[in-house]
């Protein structure tokens, strides 16, 4: 379609302003689109009425929600209506900035809509009536219960001052807060071990790690952002067992604790949370510290622990640095543990079936120089490590098809994970 200078919109918009000038160009189709949203009069009815003034040159007068409840990965439409009192000038823009439940600006969504592509502040004239239409996508994740929207006017560093009406401390317009729906857990599938890992705390180039399924980047508990220090995790199963590998980049390894069942959680540690049914009961708590140290527990419901129970956990550790030592920079540490289904069958659910889905987190405590920082695999975004419902999936796969059997061939025996120090596990 030929493109053609925009000189006025529509016989609407002549009528709302006389002559709408425009230096950009437009397609007929957008130019109809444009001049339909430049109305006559506000609506008699709103979702909202804002009335906030914008430096006496533009009105908020409110605007209409589509829905007060979204979802990660849909949308929520929002229509602002504005007037225009007095010319704003040249370089005045819209923007719209997406809040987090707590608050915290996340993204902005200022060019989102045909306004603003099209016909920003800066070619508004005295007598305007702008019906703002956005639809704004929600991120996939979002790790929060709510979004907020905030609106205003911008040029370069400054943001035209609010007069009048509902306003934050940054100086913008408090617009809707909608509700966002939990989305479906993350998740993933736990590949079947063609054989049993060596547990020796080192397992990057081990060829049975090769093939395990990879969680994605941890983020902050609280806010689900990224945090310092990269977690990496693997995971393995077989018959009788749940292999879990972490690698962690960690610049000051710390903790002092040294015997089994230790509050670990103070200082650094690896945390596994298992819950076998995923009914929030019968679930089970087990840590490992940069010194080999292992915490491990039964809850038969939330936060009921029974600290006196053994999952008989083979857990290794490798260090890259100088444990308790804050004179100098460490590197990080990895674990790798192989825990035992046969100690975690009350409740059931326990060993799993290929198919099965358990609910499962994984967290990581990091006591740096300045302050500790928790991470996790699906962050609770509350100060809670047993945030059962913020728990995410795993999937155990299907053991691969076996070759052929030969005269020659045996059948091969689960001789259970090997320890490096040679006390690992065995079964006859």
């Amino acid at each position: 379609m030929k493109l053609v200078p925009l000189v006025v919109l529509s016989s609407v918009a002549v009528l709302a302003a006389g002559c709408v000038e425009r230096t950009s160009y437009e397609t007929p189709d957008e130019s109809d689109r444009i001049g339909k949203l430049l109305l006559d009069q506000l609506p008699d009815e709103m979702d909202k009425r804002v009335r906030a003034s914008l430096d006496g040159k533009v009105i908020l007068h409110g605007y209409d929600v589509e829905a007060i409840e979204a979802e990660p990965g849909g949308a929520v439409t929002v229509v602002w209506y504005w007037e225009c009192k007095e010319a704003p000038g040249p370089g005045w823009r819209l923007f719209t900035h997406v809040l987090d439940a707590k608050g915290r600006s996340r993204i902005n969504r200022d060019k989102t809509g045909p306004i603003r592509k099209h016909f920003q502040p800066e070619h508004w004239r005295a007598g305007l009536f702008i019906k703002d239409i956005q639809r704004i996508k929600i991120p996939d994740p979002w790790p929060h219960d709510a979004l907020e929207l905030r609106v205003g006017l911008w040029h370069g560093e400054e943001r035209m001052k609010i007069d009048e009406g509902p306003v934050d401390e940054q100086g913008r317009v408090k617009g809707p807060r909608v509700s966002v729906r939990a989305g479906k857990p993350i998740s993933v599938e736990i590949p079947y071990a063609k054989s049993p890992p060596v547990v020796d705390g080192k397992f990057a180039d081990e060829p049975a790690w090769s093939g395990a399924a990879r969680l994605g980047a941890f983020g902050h508990t609280i806010t689900g952002d990224n945090v310092r220090g990269q977690t990496e995790v693997r995971l393995l199963w077989d018959d009788a067992r749940l292999y879990v590998a972490m690698s962690a980049a960690d610049e000051h390894l710390q903790s002092k604790f040294e015997k089994h069942d230790d509050e670990l959680w103070h200082e650094d540690v690896f945390e596994v949370f298992l819950d076998p049914r995923g009914d929030k009961r019968h679930y089970y708590e087990i840590q490992v510290s940069p010194a080999g140290i292992v915490f491990d527990s039964h809850l038969r419901a939330y936060r009921k622990n029974r600290n006196e129970w053994s999952s008989e956990t083979v857990a290794a550790v490798a260090r890259d640095g100088t444990l308790g030592d804050a004179s100098d920079d460490d590197r990080g540490w990895s674990a790798e543990l192989a825990i035992p289904f046969a100690q975690m069958t009350e409740g059931g659910g326990v060993p799993p079936a290929p198919g099965d889905e358990w609910r499962a987190n994984f967290f990581r405590v990091d006591v740096t120089k300045s302050k500790p920082a928790y991470s996790a695999w699906s962050p609770p975004l509350r100060g809670d490590f047993h945030a059962l419902d913020r728990f995410g999936a795993v999937v155990f796969q299907s053991p691969p098809t076996p070759p052929p059997a030969t005269d020659a061939g045996t059948a091969k025996t689960d001789a259970g994970p090997a320890a490096a120090d040679g006390k690992g596990e065995t079964s006859k």
